[in-house]
């Protein structure tokens, strides 16, 4: 059984592609848990004036209701 040029180079390609395609799924799922501050600002551009105003209040509530002198407080 001789291999020829074109067999072997195919299954380089085909090995390199595999080795990638498995470092990207590896990458996808231990990378990024959260959305950038890139995407949050887009997704907080594209909402209206009342929704703004919306998220606007929730999160100084949720900054009011921290209690610092805990550290060990999540979501009091």
């Amino acid at each position: 059984m001789e291999l020829d040029t074109e067999t072997l180079g195919g299954a380089v390609i085909w090995l390199v592609m595999m080795g990638l395609l498995g470092f990207a799924f590896y990458r996808a799922r231990t990378r990024r848990r959260h959305i950038g501050s890139g995407a949050a600002g887009a997704i907080y551009g594209m909402m209206n004036e009342e929704k703004r105003k919306a998220v606007e209040i929730v999160v100084s509530d949720k900054a009011a209701a921290h209690d610092f002198e805990h550290a060990d407080d999540k979501d009091k």
